[in-house]
């Protein structure tokens, strides 16, 4: 059995199409996309061409379909929203085949998943970005095996009409409160990234800058060999550039400003120090570029770990944005001292956040964002929690998924009457983030309530993403 499993290309934004989203086509990438598939499965056998009877699913395996001389065959198993059952129902049917089937990016994910709970190996990260494959293969009796191949590039992608470079392999090294986080990636400006490599390493400076107000000698002669380790892997990828940004850790510092420069010098690029809105706004945009529906007024929130980014607005621009003292470790170093946490201090924190965010509220009730988009190590460390609550595996999406308030309200019970050990032996838990998710899970929680946000988008862009798509001209402006 061998199967390419196909996520259509890049199609037009929804929110610029307004007729049936079963019509929507695709982008100028996205039919560059469909041609470079044709290439890129050069001497593949491949038998049968299934798809999903969407617009954007047949147009790209036409140019595949065309250059075999197959009949592109539409499935409504394969078509978006489908239940996960359906589509291994077809598997199952083209045992004996070498096919090529084009699905959605809320089916294919949830299908791996399945194969995986069923025995398959599923060969590193599991992605799922528009335009690439999944290739599963085995023997009758074998053991299934799923590799992914990134979505084909062509030399169009890289210059426009004018000549003008549209394409960027980068490397963005944030140093943040908890960690010092670097992403390799490229960037187009068509506002698609593909993910090249992530490296983290967890410095706590948030922490130390609450106890002390300035980094002590030790922690900074870490922090600048740790800059230089992960400089070398961005290096080793061979980027173009390399983007360090620092927030509220290096912004509040009394000597954050000498450590950036001394960054600077150690990467051989300078470290820009990120203003509270300059988060916020890059957040932003992540969020807009990332979802295909981003018509809506929505409200972005970031945790980190020495602040809460919060902005607003819609595709176009943001409205308003702020920035909160509200970050997991600077709150945990605030209030914290006991494990598990006393009922007076989860008070005590709900009191804070309410008292951080009361000044905002009528603003952005003024502007009324119809949902919450909601990123950052620890909220996506509690989606994961959430997740294995369900009974579900989720390794890793490009889509956001949503988090109840009730299930967080359920999480933040359970972190906050654990210990240490305890929190440890949860399903799902993030050993490098354990200590900080009771607080996170207490400040996201107050927060949503004190929104009235019933659901979150859980996101796994953010500002780091947002820095990429700023580099290609791409990010949110402000009105």
């Amino acid at each position: 059995m061998k199967i390419h499993l196909l996520r259509h290309a890049k199609a037009l934004k929804r929110s610029r199409w307004e007729r049936p989203d079963e019509l929507r086509p695709l982008s100028g990438l996205g039919r560059r996309q469909a041609l470079g598939l044709v290439e890129l499965l050069a001497g593949e056998p491949i038998d049968r061409i299934v798809s999903s009877p969407h617009l954007r699913c047949r147009e790209s395996v036409e140019p595949l379909a065309s250059a075999r001389k197959l009949r592109v065959e539409l499935d409504g198993r394969l078509a978006e929203g489908q239940r996960v059952a359906k589509a291994l129902e077809l598997l199952a049917s083209l045992e004996d085949c070498r096919a090529l089937l084009c699905s959605h990016g809320d089916l294919i994910p949830d299908l791996l998943c399945e194969l995986e709970e069923r025995g398959a190996e599923i060969v590193g990260d599991l992605r799922c970005e528009k335009g690439a494959l999944w290739v599963l293969e085995g023997e009758p009796g074998s053991r299934l095996r799923a590799t992914y191949l990134p979505p084909p590039r062509s030399e169009k992608d890289a210059v426009d009409d004018r000549g003008v470079v549209r394409q960027l392999r980068a490397a963005v090294l944030d140093l943040g409160s908890t960690s010092f986080h670097l992403l390799v990636a490229s960037a187009s400006s068509d506002g698609e990234l593909e993910h090249i490599a992530s490296e983290r390493a967890m410095l706590r400076l948030g922490a130390v800058i609450q106890q002390s107000g300035s980094i002590p000698e030790e922690i900074c002669t870490r922090a600048l060999e740790t800059a230089r380790k992960l400089a070398r892997v961005a290096q080793r990828h061979g980027v173009e550039r390399i983007l360090p940004v620092a927030t509220a850790a290096l912004r509040e510092a009394a000597n954050g400003a000498l450590l950036a420069e001394q960054i600077s010098g150690a990467v051989g690029a300078p470290v820009r120090l990120l203003s509270g809105e300059e988060e916020a706004r890059l957040m932003f945009a992540a969020f807009r570029h990332q979802e295909e529906d981003a018509s809506d007024v929505r409200l972005g929130l970031d945790l980190g770990g020495g602040s809460l980014e919060l902005a607003i607005g819609d595709e176009t621009a943001i409205a308003w944005e702020a920035t909160l003292p509200l970050g997991a470790a600077r709150v945990h170093a605030q209030i914290v001292r006991s494990d598990p946490m006393r009922a007076a201090e989860v008070r005590s924190l709900r009191a804070l956040v309410r008292s951080r965010l009361d000044p905002h509220l009528a603003a952005i009730r003024r502007r009324a964002p119809t949902r919450c988009t909601a990123t950052g190590g620890s909220v996506r460390a509690l989606m994961r929690l959430a997740a294995a609550r369900r009974g579900r595996r989720k390794r890793s999406s490009e889509s956001p998924t949503e988090l109840s308030l009730r299930e967080l309200c359920e999480l933040r019970k359970a972190l906050v009457s654990a210990d240490h050990e305890k929190r440890l032996r949860m399903p799902g838990i993030s050993r490098q983030r354990a200590d900080l998710l009771p607080c996170a899970a207490v400040v996201v929680e107050t927060v949503a309530d004190a929104l009235g946000f019933e659901r979150l988008q859980i996101s796994d862009w953010g500002l780091r993403e947002g820095v990429l798509l700023e580099a290609v001209g791409l990010a949110c402006s402000a009105r």
